[in-house]
């Protein structure tokens, strides 16, 4: 499962704003790959049943043992609600000890822009990263 491209799970409405997420999730070593795979399956199951979500993928750099996650949700509420409930919370605690720092970013957009490019989402991670 080397990336997951993007994929739609509720249409967007083109006047409405909608909270974007992007993140880099860095491992700290190559033999956290496999356990970190199987947490990104599970959350992904989450993620077909998740209210509020708009629609997500997965960049994966194995090599450089870095991920990259984009979703887009209707509210921050409902994002916050996935991230807290399992197994997202819990695959959470258990990879996060196996982690470089990692780094989000938040930012709201049209449903008419909601097909955010990777090449947006890298940039803004890198912005955020050089606070």
């Amino acid at each position: 499962m080397p990336a997951l491209p993007w994929v739609d799970k509720t249409p967007a409405d083109a006047d409405r704003e909608y909270v974007v997420m992007a993140s880099r999730l860095p491992l700290a070593r190559h033999r956290y790959i496999p356990g970190f795979l199987r947490a990104v399956r599970s959350i992904r199951h989450q993620l077909a049943a998740a209210d509020g979500l708009i629609g997500y993928a997965l960049d994966a750099r194995v090599l450089s043992k870095t991920f990259r996650t984009l979703s887009v949700w209707q509210s921050r509420e409902a994002l916050d609600a996935f991230s807290a409930a399992n197994p997202h919370s819990a695959r959470v605690g258990e990879i996060r000890p196996r982690m470089r720092p990692t780094t989000f970013v938040f930012w709201t957009c049209k449903g008419s822009d909601v097909s955010v490019s990777w090449a947006e989402a890298r940039r803004r991670i890198d912005e955020e990263a050089a606070r």
